[in-house]
């Protein structure tokens, strides 16, 4: 007998939906229990009552299924499941199933003698409810007993039919434009087609289907996913769907498309453009006021000055009524969603004439009007409730809006708001409401001010007058910070309620740095945000024209600015900005997006085209770092219930030596006659690096055998990237000839944060004093031992990180090459006395919060050098 527990924020919740659930399992009892709220009433969870709930299933049944509604309730159960006893916790399991039509799903099958995989499977199958046809879950699979399934083996046949697995290689991902690419593409051919991402073991979904794609089956990039297909062009769809996802779906071109494919662990470098590592994550606190002002998150850099603009769209008024023909609303109904068809194609065709690649939103909400998920789902509502065309289209919507807000990954959550567009459009119209364009043409050069801003509105205002964006609500992710940044418009968002209030035409200064907002300033802080925004403007300008010049301190010391690469074309753009050598090749673009492993002749000849790009310049090379956090379909590696800690990088590479000499041989071949050097990934012990010594020493031997060129002698160095590496660094320094500190796992791993949780930005901060203090000890123990210390994270081309990272002894930075023309302007600005002094400053604080406040007064006086 399997039990159920059901974990929800509200007790009156758990209890009814406990009741409801019971009512369906007919005369068969099944045991099921609730635990909703907090012990004193309030909404919360309680961890007592999730381990008494636990307690009673776990006696009443050989296996319990949990299912929760969201946030604290996922994290108190998955603690009330660590505390039970080994053998106790091998029978429980939770599920990530729809709380009120999953636990129904699952007390049926329960009362009709199914096991836990078909218990739980069933409740998963209920993640599409009556109002929209059924999405197609993910195949029974064994889980960990008290996970969620487990993604599956990207060689597990999933449907009948034939099937293509790729990897997307654009920035943007299987999201929006591309999305709607690649539904138009399915549509072109008769078969039933499938797209699955198979990177996170999603379910199933309808290629034809606009809404199913954007919910279940979107991907980003380096994710790979499966497509199946079915029927007489079977055939041509793969090829076709094949041919589109390969080619970046249209996204890229050239370069772009050969950069792209260099999909990495460090940090991906579209995300580093797009969105800045002090923006990236949401803020851990509510915005605030400050004396005159208002304090957010920042989303898009630079400083503007402007008289608020507050965009305060009509309310959209939905009354549900009872009609006594629904087929009359759903001629109304159809009537409407042509029209806001014919909407977007006329915006789009607008939009296209100054941003062609903006305009595509537009198209991607009309393939939402056009899809029958969403559609029929409108139809069928007005049909079985008699509902009014007006009532089932806001229904419908705001649970697909739902649905996607609750999706794992920012791009989910992103095509809520395009849902939420559309929908909106529909009611307008319905409604007899006129389209709202007080955006389109704006009186003068403003600030605007909204609670949010849709799609629709941000794509149509008028740039040129939009001086800065101030949001109540939103976050770093949001369309609006992901334009704002494309354009270059300062933004704010997280602002709160608050700033609703600003009167029209109030003076607002705002800062898209530090996320503040200084309303009706006086005339000296006027002038101030003027000034900075004049300076940064030019610092900006100067350092690109000086990006040449070395990175040299005002008292002479020297240090290198590298740059992280991935492939040929990325290794040009560096040197086009100045980067005098590369600081990380990752190699991880020759084995991603094929089926089997490259070849030493493939991979000789990719790194030796980086090298000849080099010429003399130092080319540092890291040794493959994948593994279960990154799979490859062609190795046969196991699930790992923490891949950040499993087996991957050099661990991966000493275990599978038919992996590891290929490359090293192939390293060494391309090293002859130029600046290559080799360095191993995720080192924690010494004994790692005496073993990675041996592979490189047994690679030397065969080609000297075998009388193949290669370089002779070669200088080795670790990343650090783990505190265990960091703390024994004096022990290691003998074995190696530098050390390069991955500042972003160093960071993860110290303070124990996955930096991928935006529930856990506040942590993920690479400049606690905690990581500083280990950056401190590598490289006072490299110099100790005559060798010299790199940064290839992000943090190194951090402009507030740079003069700390300075002062510490850092012998080289590597950044993403368009941040080395500023890392190099900083650098010469600053004597080393001067960051000496500010790094031995930052090292006696306590907070993160202190540490940036001191950094950015620090940069705040700091004068542009000279070149010369």
């Amino acid at each position: 007998m399997v039990s159920i527990v059901v974990v929800a924020h509200s007790e009156e919740l758990a209890v009814g939906v406990v009741k409801l659930a019971s009512q369906m399992a007919g005369e068969e009892s099944v045991p099921i229990f609730p635990a909703g709220g907090t012990e004193d009433g309030r909404l919360g969870t309680s961890f007592d009552k999730v381990e008494r709930a636990l307690q009673e299933a776990l006696d009443e049944g050989d296996q319990v299924l949990i299912l929760v509604d969201l946030g604290s309730a996922v994290m108190v159960t998955q603690m009330a499941i660590e505390a039970l006893p080994s053998d106790a916790q091998d029978r429980v399991h939770m599920t990530n199933a729809p709380l009120t039509e999953g636990t129904i799903a699952a007390v049926v099958a329960a009362a009709g003698g199914e096991g836990i995989d078909g218990v739980r499977l069933a409740a998963e199958k209920a993640l599409a409810t009556p109002k929209v046809p059924e999405l197609e879950p993910v195949e029974a699979a064994e889980a960990p007993s008290h996970e969620e399934p487990e993604a599956p083996s990207a060689e597990e046949p999933e449907a009948e039919g034939k099937s293509v697995e790729m990897t997307v290689p654009n920035p943007t991902g299987l999201h929006a434009r591309p999305a709607a690419r690649f539904v138009r593409t399915a549509m072109r051919f008769d078969a039933q087609i499938t797209v699955q991402n198979v990177t996170h073991g999603r379910p199933r979904a309808n290629a034809k289907s606009m809404m199913e794609v954007a919910n279940t089956g979107t991907a980003r990039q380096g994710e790979r996913i499966r497509v199946t297909a079915e029927g007489d062009e079977a055939e041509k769809a793969l090829e076709a769907l094949r041919a589109l996802v390969e080619d970046g779906f249209g996204e890229m071109e050239g370069e772009e498309q050969a950069a792209a494919e260099s999909v990495e662990t460090e940090a991906p470098e579209a995300e580093r453009a797009e969105m800045p590592p002090e923006t990236r994550q949401p803020a851990p606190e509510p915005a605030s006021k400050e004396a005159g002002g208002l304090q957010g998150i920042p989303a898009s850099e630079g400083f503007a000055v402007g008289p608020a603009f507050v965009y305060r769209p009509p309310a959209l008024e939905v009354e549900s009524r009872t009609v006594s023909d629904p087929s009359e609303e759903v001629v109304r109904l159809q009537r409407a969603l042509e029209e806001a068809r014919e909407q977007l194609t006329d915006l789009q065709a607008d939009i296209a004439e100054r941003d062609e690649e903006v305009a595509e939103i537009f198209e991607f909400q009309r393939m939402m009007l056009e899809d029958p998920t969403l559609v029929d789902g409108m139809e069928e509502e007005i049909r079985e409730a008699s509902s009014n065309a007006e009532a089932a289209a806001e229904m419908v919507t705001e649970e697909w809006e739902r649905r996607l807000e609750s999706g794992e990954d920012t791009l989910m959550r992103l095509r809520a708001a395009d849902v939420r567009d559309a929908g909106n459009r529909v009611l307008r119209i319905l409604l007899g409401m006129s389209e709202e364009q007080t955006l389109r043409s704006l009186p003068e050069p403003v600030v605007v001010v909204a609670d949010e801003l849709t799609p629709s509105d941000t794509a149509q205002m008028d740039r040129e007058m939009v001086q800065a964006l101030c949001m109540a609500g939103g976050g770093a992710t949001s369309h609006v910070a992901i334009l704002a940044r494309m354009w270059s418009i300062p933004a704010v968002v997280g602002l709160g309620e608050e700033v609703l209030a600003i009167a029209d035409g109030t003076p607002l200064a705002v800062d898209g740095h530090e996320g503040r907002v200084e309303v009706d300033p006086p005339e000296d802080v006027i002038r101030e945000y003027e000034e900075q925004r004049k300076a940064r403007a030019a610092r900006l300008e100067r350092a690109m024209a000086e990006r040449e010049a070395a990175a040299v301190t005002r008292d002479g010391h020297r240090v290198e600015v590298v740059a992280n690469v991935g492939d040929v074309a990325s290794a040009r753009e560096a040197l086009e900005f100045g980067a005098e050598g590369v600081g990380l090749l990752r190699t991880e673009f020759l084995y991603l997006d094929r089926a089997t492993v490259p070849d030493e002749e493939e991979q000789y000849g990719a790194y030796r085209a980086i090298a000849d790009v080099m010429e003399q310049r130092p080319l540092i090379i890291r040794t493959l770092d994948v593994g279960g956090d990154k799979p490859l379909p062609y190795l046969d590696l196991e699930a790992e219930m923490n891949p950040f800690l499993g087996v991957r990088a050099i661990r991966l590479a000493l275990r599978r030596p038919d992996l590891f000499q290929p490359q090293l041989r192939a390293i060494l071949r391309a090293a002859e006659g130029r600046n290559v050097k080799v360095m191993f990934p995720l080192i924690a012990t010494y004994a790692e690096v005496v073993q990675a010594k041996e592979a490189l020493t047994e690679a030397h031997r065969t080609l000297a055998e075998e009388g193949v060129p290669h370089a002779e002698t070669v200088d080795v160095g670790i990343m650090v990237e783990t505190p265990a590496a960091a703390l024994q660094a004096d022990a290691i320094a003998p074995l190696v000839d530098f050390f390069s500190i991955g500042s972003n796992d160093l960071t993860q791993y110290t303070l124990a944060t996955d930096r991928g949780n935006e529930e856990l930005g506040y942590l993920f901060q690479a400049l606690d004093p905690a990581v500083l203090r280990l950056i401190d000890r590598v490289i006072e123990a490299a110099h100790a031992a005559g060798k010299w210390v790199g940064l290839c994270g992000e943090l190194a081309g951090r402009r507030r990180a740079i003069p700390v990272l300075l002062g510490l002894g850092l012998d080289e930075f590597s950044m993403t090459p368009r941040a080395v023309p500023e890392a190099k302007q900083i650098i010469r600005s600053l004597s080393l006395a001067e960051a000496k002094e500010i790094a031995q400053e930052a090292l006696g604080m306590s907070t993160v919060e202190d540490v940036e406040g001191y950094l950015d007064a620090v940069l705040d006086d700091l004068e542009p050098p000279s070149a010369e």
